[in-house]
């Protein structure tokens, strides 16, 4: 999450809560998104109700311990090169039973990283309060101001797990760091420099269209390059308990870098601050209404550890 904490801001006491929230884009100008601060769970539904959303067909919100993290999927932090598809590969053959009921490459990215395997895919939730949870829960990051980012994706950058799109995104996983990067070179030529044709007939783009046939044995050859360079918006299937329990959704990026996230035309981005000595405060409220780890994580352990916790402390 790159942002950073500011002054105080008593936008959660307003009952126009945008309108009293501290704008500090100005001091960011590199990140135009606009940020707010919340100090309770009240503050933050009555900022994420103020946000407009006139132009958006999908909300989702992404917690960050950190403000200052970077927006960056879990492949692309300190994970050596050549990694990618060779871990992927490693989890498949340790587990194999674990995705035998996945067919597509898209699902078993989701399960790999329920798993905690690095993956391509940035998870968010369709749910404020899981976004707020996860901008809080972690206790060695109570020293640092938490975010929640908030992104407003626009209808046509919206797809659902079975797009043709997102089958090619998802099978970049399964290439090599110097096919991705020959793809990349190509496709970001500009419209008078790039042949389509020519393109298509790259033996990375051949071997990724292979990967794909695997899942959808009709997919033809007709790869349009610009859909390798969008952040977009995927609705998964419900067949994973915690995506379920936490209103799971995902951000798939295709050859992105995630350089430049706050400016892309995909969505609107706003954050909002979670100061950090409120955390703790924040997690005792969420618990009330039941948003906590026993229901965030649904797998005996987890609700163990909590059930332990609330006994000892």
């Amino acid at each position: 999450m790159a942002s950073n904490t500011r002054r105080r801001s008593a936008a959660h006491k307003s009952a126009n809560p945008t309108k009293n929230a501290v704008d500090i884009s100005k001091k960011r100008s590199s990140t135009p998104e606009v940020l707010h601060k919340a100090e309770s769970v009240t503050g933050f539904l009555q900022l994420v109700f103020g946000l407009s959303k006139i132009t958006s067909k999908v909300r989702c919100y992404r917690g960050e311990s950190d403000a200052t993290w970077e927006l960056k999927p879990s492949i692309m932090r300190g994970v050596r090169s050549e990694a990618e598809n060779q871990i992927f590969s490693e989890l498949m053959l340790e587990a194999p039973t674990e995705f035998s009921n996945d067919r597509a490459m898209f699902d078993k990215l989701v399960r790999a990283q329920h798993y905690g395997l690095p993956t391509r895919l940035l998870d968010v939730s369709l749910n404020p309060l899981v976004g707020l949870y996860f901008a809080c829960n972690e206790e060695k990051h109570h020293d640092k101001d938490g975010a929640v980012m908030v992104f407003d994706f626009i209808e046509k950058r919206v797809k659902f797990a079975d797009s043709d799109t997102i089958s090619l995104i998802s099978n970049l996983a399964r290439l090599s760091d110097d096919e991705r990067n020959e793809i990349s070179r190509e496709g970001r030529k500009s419209k008078n420099e790039l042949d389509i044709d020519g393109f298509r007939k790259i033996p990375a783009v051949e071997r990724l269209l292979q990967f794909v046939r695997v899942e959808k044995p009709y997919f033809l050859n007709s790869v349009d390059p610009s859909d390798l360079f969008r952040y977009l918006f995927v609705h998964p299937v419900k067949n994973n308990r915690r995506v379920i329990a936490q209103s799971g959704a995902f951000i798939a990026a295709g050859l992105l870098r995630y350089k430049s996230p706050a400016s892309s035309s995909s969505y609107n981005l706003h954050t909002i601050v979670i100061p950090a000595a409120k955390k703790a405060t924040i997690l005792r409220e969420l618990d009330i209404i039941n948003i906590n780890s026993r229901t965030m994580f649904p797998e005996v352990e987890f609700v163990s550890k909590y059930i332990k916790n609330k006994w000892t402390s």
